[in-house]
């Protein structure tokens, strides 16, 4: 029986024996698509070895894909926690000196803090405010995206939109910490987009499709 894999090409291809993503390179169409692992599964008389091993080599690589995504869920979670509070930092910055502003009656001692207001250091705040909301946009438009590839089936929940089921979906275990907090963001984005204001919803995105094609 054929492969349809490239030859003498270092690749990873599903092993037939232990369905998992292996190591291969080949050098004809017919070697067997079997990892070096399963190659002593191989006859039926090894069937019990066989199971044996590779419940103990898929408990492994679920095991070390938890590990993995639970670092993943933690470091977006800091991270995110991180950039909202320098955005609540320099936006309340500016909102003071802005405060202190608007309750200043006498023109000759406001012009200092007016001064101020005008100042590189209030531009940069200001700017660096911007830079802090257009990463985290940007963050929270790669996280849609992601969502829309993992999600629950609606009506289904125990699976998900990639084929797996929602408890073997790495991807969407991920990503379940973040979408209270991707729907809001979604939401006050497609209010910003219907009023013709600008958002930060990623061109894929449904509305923004439709409303290009309005144009």
């Amino acid at each position: 029986m054929t492969h349809p894999y490239p030859l003498y090409v270092a690749i990873r291809a599903q092993c037939f024996c232990c369905q998992s993503l292996q190591p291969f390179t080949f050098t004809s169409a017919t070697d067997q698509v079997v990892c070096a692992s399963c190659l002593h599964h191989l006859g039926a008389e090894k069937a019990t070895r066989r199971d044996a091993e590779h419940i103990k080599l898929w408990v492994g690589q679920y095991a070390d894909q938890q590990e993995n995504h639970r670092q993943f869920a933690e470091k977006s979670a800091v991270a995110d926690a991180e950039q909202r509070a320098v955005i609540d930092g320099l936006a309340a910055q500016v909102a003071e000196l802005r405060g202190v502003v608007a309750g200043e009656s006498d023109p000759a001692k406001s012009a200092g803090v007016r001064a101020l207001l005008e100042s590189d250091l209030v531009r940069r705040a200001e700017r660096k405010t911007e830079l802090a909301h257009r990463q985290l946009d940007w963050a929270m438009a790669v996280l849609w995206r992601i969502g829309q590839l993992h999600h629950a089936v609606e009506g289904t929940p125990l699976a998900c939109i990639c084929g797996r089921t929602a408890a073997a979906c790495a991807e969407s275990r991920a990503i379940d910490p973040q979408r209270q907090a991707l729907l809001d963001w979604e939401r006050k984005n497609l209010v910003l987009l219907r009023t013709g204001s600008r958002n930060a919803l990623p061109d894929d995105h449904p509305e923004v499709r439709a409303s290009k094609r309005q144009l």
